[in-house]
């Protein structure tokens, strides 16, 4: 039997054309809800094989996908410590090896880029790879960060090629002062994380007393936790484009 939702109607006089009944509604374009998906398909397909290959990278210790590590405030009671190394992206480059022994940090925030270009799929443009904490949605002051409140990160060793940040206060005692000009390979220094520093090159030995900072923003290369961090309503998602957290 023909279906008449969908045969030709006849015409119903003299002159009168022929008219095309109108699809039924609760019907599905199957073609046309396909044609629509295949560039997402294609994007996540591409993604795949882009993490499979290591074109995408996940581990941001990589020295070649550099990225930010950024933070409202941050405490660290048993100071900071720093000194110069080199390392390889695309070729030798110095960076600070910032090592903090404890910190507690107001949210973080680690973004970080890369340009994916496969065989056959072709150019899927650069991504964003966002990893963050929000901060608290009222700010934590470093006497409450150095107490145990917000992220408590320990012995976080950072190769950042800048450390920026909008205060910085450095605390020290007569007893315990800060070194600026300290052998990088001093006991101080070592029990801040940093155990590869060269004897007799520069560091920075803050580790007198507690440091704290304001508006942290470090641009990096690699960063290692030797111990656990705690990182509450933890969001981990990858966006299209140069898109921050």
């Amino acid at each position: 039997m023909r279906d008449d939702r969908t045969a030709e109607a006849r015409p119903e006089g003299p002159g009168a054309k022929p008219q095309t009944a109108v699809e039924p509604r609760g019907v599905t374009r199957w073609r046309r809800s396909a044609l629509l998906a295949l560039p997402a398909t294609l994007a996540i397909g591409g993604m795949t094989m882009a993490m499979v290959q290591g074109a995408l990278a996940a581990n941001l210790s990589l020295t070649s996908v550099p990225f930010t590590l950024s933070s409202k405030t941050v405490a660290a009671p048993d100071g900071i410590a720093a000194v110069m190394s080199t390392v390889d992206a695309g070729g030798p480059t110095s960076t600070a090896e910032v090592g903090i022994p404890k910190a507690g940090l107001d949210g973080i925030c680690v973004h970080a880029t890369q340009s994916v270009n496969l065989p056959i799929v072709g150019d899927l443009g650069t991504w964003s790879l966002n990893i963050s904490s929000p901060e608290s949605a009222t700010p934590l002051t470093p006497e409450q960060l150095a107490a145990g409140e917000g992220l408590q990160a320990n012995r976080l060793v950072l190769d950042a090629q800048s450390v920026q940040a909008a205060t910085a206060t450095l605390n020290a005692s007569p007893t315990s002062p800060n070194v600026i000009g300290a052998a990088a390979d001093s006991d101080n220094i070592k029990a801040a994380g940093i155990t590869d520093g060269t004897p007799g090159q520069f560091g920075l030995d803050a580790t007198g007393g507690q440091t704290n900072l304001a508006s942290l923003d470090a641009d990096a290369n690699g960063a290692t936790l030797s111990g656990a961090i705690t990182l509450p309503n933890l969001s981990i998602g990858i966006k299209h484009g140069d898109v921050g957290c």
